[in-house]
């Protein structure tokens, strides 16, 4: 039987704009703290020719809450910060008694030469 880990994270509104140059920038607001069930963390390397290229998913499970519900139908518009990196909400799946939500996050750091 798997152990569950509780760890604190924070979700983050997502703003999108354009600078004076079209530039597109993404402003992060924290919107609430909370505590996540943390599982199955996967840390990828796929490298390529000249490249090294770094990939994370996480599972995060979270009670079913008004806050939550603002968050699956809207996916795109937050993202989540645990141990000091933000993640993106790539997938959601609801519990079939709407208890509890799980969120698999993605985390892609930069392109490094090999």
């Amino acid at each position: 039987m798997a152990i569950a880990r509780f760890e604190n994270i924070a979700v983050k509104t997502l703003s999108f704009g354009k600078t004076d140059f079209g530039e597109q920038t993404t402003t992060q607001t924290v919107w609430f703290n909370t505590r996540a069930t943390i599982a199955d963390v996967s840390n990828n390397v796929k490298i390529a020719d000249k490249y090294r290229v770094y990939s994370d998913i996480v599972e995060m499970t979270l009670n079913y809450t008004p806050n939550l519900k603002t968050i699956v139908d809207n996916q795109n518009a937050y993202s989540i910060t645990w141990r000091g990196y933000d993640w993106r909400i790539d997938n959601v799946r609801e519990a079939n008694d709407r208890m509890t939500a799980m969120l698999l996050c993605v985390r892609n750091d930069p392109v490094v030469a090999v």
